[in-house]
């Protein structure tokens, strides 16, 4: 639940063991919620990702974003951070995990594709990595994210140069 990323060789063995009995509506509530994400983040409507993170909730979105609380400040780094680009989050391997009743964990790996504007326009800037997500059942019944890891699995290729554009 901290700040500090799961490494990649733990991660297959953190699984819970217990054999809790999961109704399979709440893994499909949470990936339903986690989607939100990518379209949030892609169609640039920061407002939206209250429907995915906790109001105080913690993200660690390693350098240069690094750790961002509560809500209102991981929608405005964001929203200043992807403003020269536009993106395109796909989500490939995923591992939901319910701890319990209303705790959960997920591990998600993603590929963000940036694209550059104006002069930088065909230019592209690409991270691979992994969300690693600690889940919280709200009163409302729905799931948010209260603790965010945003690992990446290396550097990110392309021309950086694309998050200058000032337009």
């Amino acid at each position: 639940t901290g700040t500090d990323a799961i490494p990649f060789s733990s991660l297959p063995t953190l699984l819970s063991n217990d054999n809790l009995p999961v109704d399979p509506r709440t893994i499909e509530s949470i990936r339903a919620t986690l989607s939100l994400y990518s379209l949030a983040i892609d169609g640039k409507n920061f407002a939206a990702l209250s429907r995915l993170f906790a109001p105080n909730a913690v993200a660690n979105y390693s350098a240069p974003l690094n750790v961002l609380t509560p809500l209102s400040t991981i929608q405005a780094t964001l929203e200043a951070s992807l403003k020269p680009v536009t993106t395109q989050h796909s989500f490939g391997t995923q591992l939901i995990d319910v701890l319990s009743h209303d705790t959960a964990f997920s591990v998600t790996y993603y590929t963000a594709t940036h694209f550059g504007r104006g002069e930088f326009e065909g230019k592209t800037a690409t991270a691979f990595g992994q969300y690693q997500d600690v889940w919280k059942k709200q009163t409302d019944g729905g799931w948010r994210i209260t603790h965010r890891n945003l690992v990446y699995m290396g550097a990110l290729v392309g021309d950086l140069e694309i998050f200058t554009y000032v337009g």
